[in-house]
C-alpha cells in the first residue's frame, strides 16, 4: 500500500509540475507577444510623428486650406482662377463624377480628341447641369444655347441628353480657345489682394465712396444724381476712346448691355419687324465693333469675304462707317441719359434727407443723420458720408412715424433701408442679379455666395417684415433732441431697427447693420471655426470688424477687373483642352480629401500646372504652387494618445503576466523538491521489495 500510495502521489506531482511549466511558457510567449506589440506601436509613433499632411498656401489669402478636388478644380482666387489637374502616371486627366459627365456629354473620348465650338459648349451646359458653374455664367460663356433635359437629364446608359441638340440656337457669347493652357499666353487674372479693413475703408473704390442716400427715394426706371453723374462720366469715357480712334472692350460691352436692356424692355413688342430689324441693327453693330480693333482700314471682314449687314443682306461695312455708327450710338445714349438726368434725385438743405426732382428745394423732410449722437445740420456733410464712415463710426439714420406711410410707417421704413442697404451693399460688390463681379469683395464664387448669405441674414434680422418683431422696448421721449428716446437707443444698442413704444419714431444704426453684414460675410466663409458672431444686441455680438488685423479679399483697383466671364471661360477651356489633348479617366473617389492626398503622396496620381510659358507640365504634389506639405499635428496628437494608451495596456498585461510566472515558478519549485523527494521514497521501497524476495 505505501508504494502505491507514493506512486499516485508521484503521478499527481509531475502532472501538475507539467501543467505550471506549460502556464509558465505559455506566459513567457505572451510577454514575447506583449514585447513585439510595443515594439510595433513604438515603430507606428515614431513614424507617427512624422506625419505630414498637404496644405493650399496661397500668399494672398488670409486663410490656408485643405487640398481638396474642387479647390483644385474649381476656378477661385485660392488658386488664381486657374485649375492644378490631377493626372494619372500616363498623364491622363483624373475627372470626378460630375466633370467625367461633362466630358462624356460633350463626346470627349478617354482617349482624347479633336476639340470644337459646339463639344466645349456642350462641356461647360453640363458642368452648369452639375452645379460646378452658374447658369448664367455658362450663358454667358458659350455660343450655342445647349440645355439639360431638367425632366429626363439621361438616357438609359447615363450619358447627359441635350434638349435642344437638333435645333440649337447661336448666342453672343465668347468663343472657344483652343490654344488655352496649350502655349497661350496666360490671362492676367490678378487683381484681388488681401486687404485689412482700414486698406479697405481707404480705397477710393470701396470705404471711400459717398453714400447715395437719394437711393432709398427712388422708384423703379429713376435715377439717383450720383448715378447720373457716374453714368455721364463713363459714356462720355467711351465717347472719348471712340473719337480717338480706338474701340475697347469696354466699348463693346456698353453695346452689348445696351442690346440686352433692349431685348428685355417690357415695352417692346417682342418679334415685330420694327424689334427684329433693331435686333439686327445691334448684331450688326456688336460683330463690327468686335472686329473693328483687329481691322487695318478698309471693309469689316468674315471667314475672308466681306461682311453682309443682316439687317438686308447687302450693305457692307467700312472701318469709318463702324467708328461713325459707335459715335453716333453713344451720343444718342448721353442725349437719353440727359432727358433722364432732369429727373435724377438730390439730398436737400437743413437736417434732414429731402427728396427733390429738379433743385434742391424742400419737398418734405423725412429722415434724420445722426453720427456719434449728434444730429447732422449740413446738406453738404451728409452728402460727404462715406461707406468708411459708416463701418468706423456711429451711424443712424431715424425717422418721424408721422412722415412715413401713415397705414404701415414700419413697412414704408423697412423699404426705405431696403434701398439704401442695397446701394451699400453694391459698393461691396453684391447685387441680386450678380453682375458685380470684380468690385469690392465680389473676387470669386466663394465670396459671391458668402456675399448673398451675408445679405439675406441681414433681411432676417434686421430688415423683418413684422412689426412686432421690431426692438421695441420703454417709452422715454422727448420733445428736445431726437436722441433722447428708446427708439435711438435701441437701435445703437440692437443688430434690428429700434422704436419708440408707443411713440413717434424709428431708428437703425448702419454702423451696426454693416458691421453685421460683414460679420455674416465671414461667417460664410469660415464656416464653424469663425470665431464672430452677430447677436441680438451690440454687448452679445462679436463683430469682424473689431479685428482691424483681418484680411479680407477685395478688388481695390477697378481698372485691373477681368470679368467672371472671361476668368471662367480661360479656366474651363484650360481644362477642356487638356482633356482633349491628353485623355482622361473617372475616380468618383477623388473627392474624398484623404483619398486624393494619399493617392498624391504614394504617387498614384501627379499633378499637372500652368507655367509660365503657357502649357501644363506634370509634376510631384510637393513641386507644384501653392500645394505645401506640413507637419500633421493633429495626427501626431492622435498618435501621442493611442500610443500612451495602448502601452499602458500592454504594460498592465506584462505585470500581470509578470506576477502569474513568479507564482508560478515558486510552484515549479516546490513541485520539484516534493517530486524528488517522493522519487527517493518510491526508490527506496523498490529496493526493499527486492531485497525481502531475494532472501
Amino acid at each position: 500500500m505505501g508504494l502505491a500510495a507514493s506512486q499516485a502521489r508521484f503521478l499527481c506531482i509531475t502532472a501538475r509540475k507539467a501543467d505550471c511549466e506549460y502556464k509558465s511558457t505559455a506566459l513567457a510567449q505572451e510577454k514575447l507577444d506583449i514585447t513585439k506589440q510595443l515594439s510595433d506601436i513604438s515603430t507606428n509613433y515614431a513614424q507617427a510623428m512624422n506625419a505630414t499632411k498637404l496644405i493650399w498656401q496661397n500668399d494672398g489669402l488670409a486663410n490656408d486650406y485643405g487640398v481638396t478636388y474642387s479647390l483644385l478644380m474649381m476656378p477661385t482666387a485660392a488658386n488664381d482662377f486657374n485649375p492644378y489637374m490631377i493626372t494619372s502616371p500616363s498623364g491622363a486627366i483624373v475627372l470626378n463624377s460630375e466633370y467625367a459627365a461633362a466630358a462624356k456629354a460633350a463626346g470627349i473620348s478617354k482617349a482624347g480628341g479633336i476639340g470644337s465650338q459646339a463639344s466645349r459648349d456642350k462641356f461647360i451646359a453640363a458642368l452648369s447641369h452639375q452645379g460646378l458653374i452658374t447658369e448664367p455664367t455658362a450663358d454667358e460663356i458659350t455660343r450655342y444655347d445647349y440645355k439639360i433635359d431638367k425632366n429626363n437629364p439621361t438616357d438609359v446608359n447615363g450619358k447627359l441628353v441635350f434638349t435642344n441638340e437638333a435645333t440649337v440656337a447661336k448666342s453672343d457669347g465668347l468663343d472657344w480657345n483652343p490654344v488655352a493652357g496649350m502655349g497661350a499666353d496666360p490671362l492676367d487674372k490678378s487683381g484681388a489682394e488681401a486687404v485689412t479693413l482700414p486698406q479697405l475703408l481707404l480705397s477710393e473704390s470701396i470705404g471711400q465712396v459717398p453714400i447715395d442716400w437719394a437711393k432709398m427715394f427712388v422708384t423703379d426706371g429713376q435715377m439717383t444724381e450720383n448715378e447720373y453723374m457716374q453714368e455721364k462720366e463713363y459714356l462720355n469715357d467711351l465717347l472719348a476712346t471712340v473719337i480717338g480712334g480706338k474701340v475697347d472692350k469696354d466699348v463693346v460691352d456698353q453695346i452689348k448691355r445696351d442690346y440686352n436692356n433692349f431685348k428685355a424692355n417690357p415695352d417692346v413688342e417682342k418679334g415685330s419687324k420694327e424689334y427684329n430689324e433693331k435686333c439686327a441693327e445691334y448684331e450688326d453693330l456688336i460683330f463690327c465693333a468686335e472686329n473693328v480693333t483687329s481691322t487695318q482700314g478698309g471693309y469689316i471682314m468674315k471667314d475672308g469675304e466681306l461682311y453682309k449687314s443682316k439687317v438686308d443682306g447687302s450693305t457692307t461695312f467700312h472701318v469709318q462707317t463702324v467708328f461713325s455708327k459707335i459715335e453716333t450710338h453713344l451720343k444718342d445714349k448721353l442725349t437719353a441719359l440727359d432727358s433722364a438726368g432732369n429727373e435724377a434725385v438730390d439730398i436737400a438743405k437743413g437736417n434732414k434727407i429731402n427728396v427733390s426732382k429738379n433743385s434742391l428745394t424742400d419737398s418734405g423732410a423725412k429722415y434724420s443723420v445722426v453720427q456719434d449722437g449728434i444730429i447732422n445740420h449740413y446738406a453738404d456733410e451728409i452728402k460727404g458720408i462715406t461707406l468708411a464712415d459708416i463701418i468706423s463710426g456711429n451711424v443712424v439714420l431715424m425717422t418721424e412715424k408721422s412722415k412715413q406711410d401713415v397705414n404701415n410707417p414700419a413697412e414704408s421704413f423697412k423699404n426705405d433701408i431696403m434701398k439704401l442697404l442695397d446701394s451699400m451693399v453694391a459698393t461691396l460688390g453684391y447685387s441680386k442679379s450678380d453682375d458685380l463681379y470684380g468690385k469690392g469683395l465680389y473676387v470669386d464664387d466663394a465670396s459671391r455666395d458668402a456675399l448673398k448669405f451675408a445679405y439675406e441674414m441681414i433681411e432676417k434680422t434686421y430688415l423683418r417684415t413684422n412689426d412686432s418683431e421690431i426692438q421695441d422696448v420703454g417709452s422715454r421721449g422727448s420733445s428736445k433732441s431726437m436722441t433722447e428716446n428708446s427708439a435711438y437707443l435701441n437701435a445703437i444698442n440692437s443688430n434690428r431697427i429700434g422704436s419708440l413704444d408707443g411713440g413717434s419714431y424709428y431708428a437703425v444704426s448702419l454702423s451696426n447693420m454693416m458691421s453685421s453684414f460683414l460679420t455674416y460675410y465671414e461667417n460664410a466663409l469660415s464656416g464653424i471655426n469663425s470665431p464672430y458672431v452677430v447677436g441680438t444686441t451690440v454687448e452679445t455680438s462679436e463683430y469682424v470688424t473689431d479685428n482691424l488685423g483681418y484680411y479680407y479679399m477685395a478688388q481695390t483697383n477697378d481698372d485691373a477687373v477681368v470679368s467672371v466671364v472671361s476668368k471662367s471661360a480661360d479656366f474651363y477651356d484650360q481644362v477642356y483642352n487638356n482633356i482633349l489633348e491628353h485623355g482622361w479617366r473617372e475616380d468618383s473617389a477623388i473627392d474624398d480629401a484623404e483619398y486624393l492626398e494619399a493617392a498624391l503622396k504614394d504617387g498614384r496620381y501627379s499633378m499637372s500646372s500652368l507655367n509660365q510659358d503657357g502649357y501644363y507640365y506634370q509634376t510631384r504634389y510637393n513641386e507644384t504652387g501653392y500645394m505645401v506639405e506640413v507637419s500633421d499635428t493633429d495626427a501626431i496628437e492622435r498618435a501621442e494618445a493611442e500610443f500612451s494608451s495602448m502601452k499602458a495596456q500592454l504594460t498592465y498585461k506584462e505585470d500581470t503576466i509578470d506576477l502569474k510566472t513568479k507564482k508560478l515558478d515558486a510552484e515549479i519549485s516546490s513541485l520539484s523538491t516534493e517530486y524528488d523527494t517522493v522519487k527517493n521514497l518510491i526508490s527506496k521501497s523498490i529496493e526493499k521489495t527486492f531485497a525481502l524476495f531475494q532472501n
